[in-house]
């Protein structure tokens, strides 16, 4: 997730859409971080008492040591007999860190352009950043929050890359037909209706993950041991058998309406019904 998503946007029907937010969620968050490193950078220049959270830590450690080793800060910061750099030292740091921004910047701008070794990138070099920051830093209650948001970070950017790949097994978008019957006089024809599998077995052990009720017909969508099934009104029409579960779609035309039973592949299950959804859960485990 990223704080730059603003206002309410439709929910994602297909797997593919879950992914695509997925990824656009992580590279997003490569914005963020390059946002407030800056901002926290030009305040140190400043000599600013201000620090804003969700910075990176190693860009900022450069001009701080440069301010630092240059005598740049108040007279209580330092002991009295300290030897102090010539401030060509500042603008060495200042340009490392200014170095360390524009490998964020171009890992966002490729990363947005689906490049995802960038983004493999961003993500170790953001690791780097986190050892760093606990290496030479004390870990105490004022550094909870800093170790969250690089854990959120790292979570994210890994999630985007695992998000691309799970795109590219995805099959390639075609456009949705539906089987018609034949008409002699080429008039509309209704959808085939599809056949049943099987009744649903009422006394099984099912877990149902997401179920609705909508023109009469009770949809579920559940797993029955190692298969996932959507049932309409007590009867099977289609399943998916696997013992790891990848995203997937089952699809059925009853009563002239074509439902789908969605899985993502992370956490979200749909009904859709004529391509409306008309329920969604999350799906923990």
């Amino acid at each position: 997730m990223s704080i730059f998503n603003k206002g309410t946007k439709a929910e994602p029907t297909t797997p593919r859409e879950a992914l695509e937010n997925k990824y656009k969620n992580s590279i997003s968050n490569i914005l963020l971080v390059l946002g407030f490193t800056a901002v926290n950078v030009v305040l140190l220049l400043l000599n600013s008492n201000t620090y804003f959270l969700f910075s990176a830590f190693l860009p900022y450690m450069a001009a701080d040591y440069g301010m630092y080793f240059c005598g740049l800060y108040p007279e209580e910061y330092y002991y009295g007999d300290e030897v102090f750099f010539d401030k060509s030292f500042l603008f060495l740091t200042v340009a490392i860190a200014v170095i360390m921004l524009l490998l964020y910047f171009v890992s966002w701008v490729f990363a947005k352009k689906k490049k995802v070794g960038w983004l493999i990138f961003a993500l170790v070099f953001f690791c780097i950043d986190t050892v760093a920051m606990l290496v030479m830093t004390e870990i105490g209650a004022d550094s909870i929050i800093d170790i969250a948001f690089h854990v959120w970070v790292i979570v994210s950017l890994a999630s985007g890359v695992y998000a691309y790949f799970q795109i590219k097994k995805l099959p390639a978008d075609e456009p949705v037909t539906v089987e018609t019957s034949d008409s002699p006089n080429g008039e509309f024809a209704a959808p085939v209706e599809s056949r049943a599998l099987r009744m649903a077995d009422s006394e099984v052990n099912a877990r149902v993950f997401v179920q609705a009720d909508y023109d009469g017909k009770h949809i579920e969508f559940r797993r029955v041991k190692h298969t996932n099934e959507l049932v309409i009104n007590g009867v099977v029409y289609d399943e998916h058998e696997a013992l790891a579960e990848s995203a997937h779609t089952l699809t059925a035309v009853v009563g002239g309406q074509k439902i789908e039973a969605v899985f993502d592949g992370f956490t979200n299950v749909f009904i859709c019904v004529d391509g409306q959804e008309i329920a969604k859960e999350k799906r923990l485990y």
